[in-house]
C-alpha cells in the first residue's frame, strides 16, 4: 500500500464519530499504524468480523487536533 504524503488524507470515512480508514489486510494496517506513530498522531485500531466481508481492520484517528479539523 502506498501512503499519501499527508497520512491524514487516508481518513475519508467515519467510525463512532472519528475519522477512520478501513483496511482488508493486517500488513496494510501495520503500515498505516507505523506511519501514524512516526507522525505522533493518536489512533485506535479495531478489528471487525463479518460473515459476508470477513475481517476488516478499522483505524480511528483520535488525535484531537486532526479529529476536529476533519
Amino acid at each position: 500500500m502506498h501512503l499519501p504524503s499527508r497520512i491524514e488524507d487516508l481518513f475519508t470515512q467515519t467510525y463512532e464519530g472519528f475519522p477512520a480508514v478501513r483496511l482488508k489486510s493486517a500488513g496494510e494496517a501495520i503500515s498505516v499504524e507505523n506511519a501514524l506513530g512516526r507522525a505522533n498522531l493518536s489512533y485506535q485500531t479495531k478489528i471487525t468480523r463479518n460473515k459476508k466481508h470477513g475481517r476488516t481492520f478499522v483505524i480511528l484517528l483520535v488525535s484531537s487536533e486532526v479529529a476536529h479539523a476533519v
